[in-house]
């Protein structure tokens, strides 16, 4: 299997974390190049009790996108001073969405993601990101849960 290309979505939790950690490692097998991904969907499906929308102001929106953004430089910092080459960006999005468009616009090699275990009524609902990436992607997807 070549792998050159290795997608890392990340919301920076413990499985993101423990996903990056497993991509860096096999990065450094394949020298393959490591691109960090952070989707944020910033629609905020707010009502008022009168049913009118709140209008929530354009700075709202900046201040997540200049949040995410700097999360993901931050950590592409953190792998380039760790000698690896990464790149990375952050999307308003839907997850699953943003993983899969990046994954074909990029023709990623690699998925390798982080894992909840959701369960119940949410679950069956809502599935899970990591679910619908895995269903939908145009190439292999790695899953990795946080130790517990």
């Amino acid at each position: 299997m070549k792998v050159e290309t290795i997608l890392v979505p990340t919301d920076f939790s413990d499985d993101a974390q423990q996903a990056l950690s497993t991509a860096k490692e096999l990065a450094k097998r394949f020298g393959a190049k490591l691109v960090l991904l952070h989707a944020y969907c910033a629609t905020l499906p707010l009502a008022s009790p009168l049913s009118v929308p709140y209008t929530l102001p354009d700075s709202f929106y900046q201040e997540v996108r200049d949040q995410a953004t700097a999360q993901v430089e931050s950590a592409v910092k953190q792998l380039e001073a760790e000698g690896m080459e990464a790149t990375g960006v952050a999307v308003p999005d839907p997850a699953s969405l943003a993983i899969v468009a990046q994954a074909e616009q990029l023709h990623a090699d690699l998925i390798v993601m982080g894992t909840r275990g959701l369960t119940g009524l949410k679950h069956v609902a809502l599935g899970s990101v990591a679910e619908r990436v895995v269903r939908t992607a145009p190439c292999p997807v790695l899953t990795v849960k946080a130790d517990s």
